[in-house]
Order: structure tokens, then C-alpha cells, then sequence
């Protein structure tokens, strides 16, 4: 059964080797300097000090799985500056071995449900990760027809979702 609590100090460590291992691949294929497998438990750690921000922890049966990060307020590569009930899905990450099971898509939605107060919810990603949108399509997110080329090669393309 998948589940999501809110990030706690001590899943920092776990949580970073689970986000280093799923988007590494993501690294390798776009080098891109914003990548999460270039960050350490450290940033995990500041992002739960910061109101602008709320992490949550995926389990599956209890076993830590994967992570969600979100914004809750100021901008992202598409939004200037959030509105009130607007949040921005900043990453989601699951364990390689448990990919393209729907465990994002669940979490997602579970989620969702502790943001009493949303009315749209944002995502990017690289426009070639089919198994990317899938997982957004899939928890209710719609090509909103936006992109950006983030860095030379890395196109994003824009997702939200009204609540």
C-alpha cells in the first residue's frame, strides 16, 4: 500500500540516495546544473526549514520508496509568482526498481489532499520523458501547450492541474 507523511529530518539521508539513484539518468542524458542528483541530504534538510516549501516521504508498506517536494509560494520556470492555492510540484522521485508501477501518480494524489486551499497545481519536465508525463497524466495534469528550453538541449514542457 503506497502512503505519504511529511518529510521528516531523519529520512534526509534515504531520501537523498533514493532522489541521487532516479535522476541520475536524467543527468546523464541532459547534464543539466539543476539537477537533483547533484544535491545532498543538506538540501533536503534546508527545504524543510523553509515555509516556501513542504516535503512529503512515499512508502510503500512502511519502506521509505521516494519523495515529493513542493512550492507553496514564489516562482517557478513558468509562474512569475504563485498565487494563493497554487502550488508547484518541484520533484517527484521513486526508487529505479519501482518505476512505471503508478506509485508516483498514487502519491501524487495522496498529496494533493494536504493542500485544503488548492485550486492548481504546476509541474514541469524534460519534454522527451514519456514515462514523465504519463505519471502526471495520469494523477489529472493537462499539457497546459507551454515551453521552455531551460538549458542548451533541455526543453520543458508545462502541466497543471485545476482543482
Amino acid at each position: 500500500m503506497i502512503t505519504v507523511r511529511p518529510t521528516r529530518e531523519s529520512d534526509a539521508n534515504t531520501l537523498c540516495e533514493l532522489q541521487k539513484a532516479a535522476f541520475r539518468p536524467i543527468y546523464e542524458q541532459y547534464h543539466d546544473a539543476g539537477n537533483p542528483c547533484l544535491r545532498g541530504s543538506e538540501d533536503i534538510l534546508k527545504r524543510l526549514e523553509n515555509a516556501a516549501f513542504r516535503y512529503f516521504t512515499i512508502l510503500q508498506d512502511e519502506e521509505i520508496v521516494g519523495g515529493i517536494l513542493y512550492r507553496c509560494e514564489g516562482s517557478t520556470p513558468f509562474i512569475q509568482k504563485l498565487q494563493a492555492g497554487e502550488y508547484y510540484l518541484l520533484r517527484i522521485y521513486v526508487s529505479p526498481g519501482l518505476q512505471s508501477r503508478g506509485i508516483g501518480a498514487q502519491a501524487i494524489l495522496l498529496c494533493e489532499k494536504e493542500f485544503p486551499d488548492a485550486v492548481k497545481f504546476y509541474v514541469d519536465f524534460p519534454k522527451e520523458l514519456a514515462k514523465n508525463r504519463k505519471c502526471y497524466e495520469n494523477a489529472g495534469f493537462h499539457d497546459s501547450g507551454e515551453e521552455l528550453e531551460a538549458e542548451p538541449g533541455l526543453i520543458l514542457s508545462a502541466y497543471e492541474k485545476s482543482v
